[in-house]
């Protein structure tokens, strides 16, 4: 099973999920583990942005299961 990290943005005071077309796109991981690694290093990196610049967009990241078909 794959894994997905996704990236919400807080907009006017509600989360939104980010957009491929705009290279927020889901990123897939193998394994739920690779994909909390890479959660917690997004994490880091935006509380140090937050460090420099509070008045960055605020981000909050999930990992999710792929949802798959019947077929898969």
């Amino acid at each position: 099973m794959k894994f997905l990290m996704v990236v919400y943005f807080l907009l006017d005071g509600q989360w939104v999920e980010g957009e491929a077309s705009k290279g927020w796109g889901a990123f897939a991981y193998a394994t739920e583990d690779a994909c909390l690694t890479g959660k917690a290093r997004a994490e880091v990196i935006q509380a140090n942005l937050k460090l420099t610049n509070p008045r960055a967009v605020d981000k909050r990241f999930e990992c999710i299961a792929e949802q798959t078909g019947p077929n898969d």
